[in-house]
């Protein structure tokens, strides 16, 4: 299956979008208004999420809803007295919290913005193809992340998706594998192997730009880095412009939830870090199989809209 007939049109989508963000908008227009329907509950959003209850964002792309992520934990450090010892496990969290404030900054004044301007240049079905060509080409990566996990029914799976929307789906920007095969997406990152195969997820850590996550998943984002499908489509530069795109368009579909989290948290790193770390001990115990992937910062997870989309 040959891609590069996709670079120049991407790489004009990329610079159009660039083009529509030259003006950058002040600081109320980076951060869009966004209120929060919570008929059922007086508690702010994030107090309702900690709470374990679920929340309906109205945002500029139209209702959101979140789950919450909580569930009953147990004391993650395994040594010393519980009473004393925190419940999550975040020794580097001078470190995270640096770079949570820097990530903050960079959404707000610069990928907010873009995003902004990718939404308002690009329209939805347009947003939704260019969505699902990126899934599709990620797809061999999930298979042989399958494979090496032992999960061969999944990666036969991902084979189906990708030859389905590879063809009939022209080039994956449409999903046939999903609406008419009812070939359900199988996501699997190299982390995701690692922890079946026993590696513990360690400390809690927050990455430049792609934000909440661990040691086991940095990791992962770092030799996805250089096997993703991207680098075989094409090269330095295209292959990270593309990146680029793919960035922005995930960004793009969680901006107003993470600013409308972030506005009403009383201490935002907390609130993000707490919420990820309950999700992991949830996928621990459950499955990912079981797991929303709901997602409440750029990084790590999708977050569900009303068109149901992690």
């Amino acid at each position: 299956m040959h891609y590069k007939s996709l670079i120049i049109p991407l790489v004009s989508l990329a610079t159009l979008v660039a083009s529509g963000c030259a003006q950058i908008p002040d600081e109320s227009a980076s951060a869009q208004p966004v209120s929060i329907k919570q008929p059922d509950t007086p508690l702010s959003a994030t107090d309702a999420l900690s709470n374990g209850q679920s929340v309906t964002l109205t945002t500029s792309q139209g209702e959101i809803r979140v789950e919450p992520a909580v569930v009953s934990m147990e004391q993650t450090v395994l040594n010393g007295d519980p009473e004393t010892l925190p419940a999550y496990y975040d020794p580097w969290e001078g470190f995270n919290r640096a770079m949570f404030s820097f990530n903050n900054g960079a959404y707000k004044y610069v990928l907010t913005p873009v995003s902004n301007g990718y939404r308002a240049v690009v329209p939805e079905p347009a947003r939704q193809s260019v969505g699902n060509f990126f899934d599709n080409l990620r797809e061999p990566l999930n298979l042989l992340n399958h494979l090496f996990a032992g999960e061969v029914k999944e990666a036969g799976s991902n084979l189906g998706r990708f030859v389905i929307n590879s063809t009939i789906g022209l080039l994956g920007l449409f999903d046939p594998a999903t609406s008419v095969f009812e070939v359900e997406r199988q996501p699997q990152s190299i982390g995701d192997t690692l922890a079946v195969w026993g590696i513990e997820p360690g400390p809690y850590l927050v990455l430049p730009l792609l934000g909440q996550s661990d040691a086991r998943s940095g990791v992962s984002v770092l030799a996805e880095g250089f096997v993703h499908p991207v680098n075989h489509v094409t090269h330095a530069p295209h292959n990270y412009q593309l990146r680029v795109v793919d960035g922005v368009d995930d960004f793009s579909s969680q901006s107003d939830t993470y600013h409308t989290l972030y506005s009403e948290s009383e201490d935002p790193y907390v609130f993000f870090r707490n919420q990820y770390l309950q999700a992991q001990k949830r996928d621990m115990w459950f499955g990912k199989q079981a797991d929303s992937r709901q997602q409440v910062t750029p990084a790590a997870t999708e977050n569900e809209k009303n068109t149901d989309e992690n």
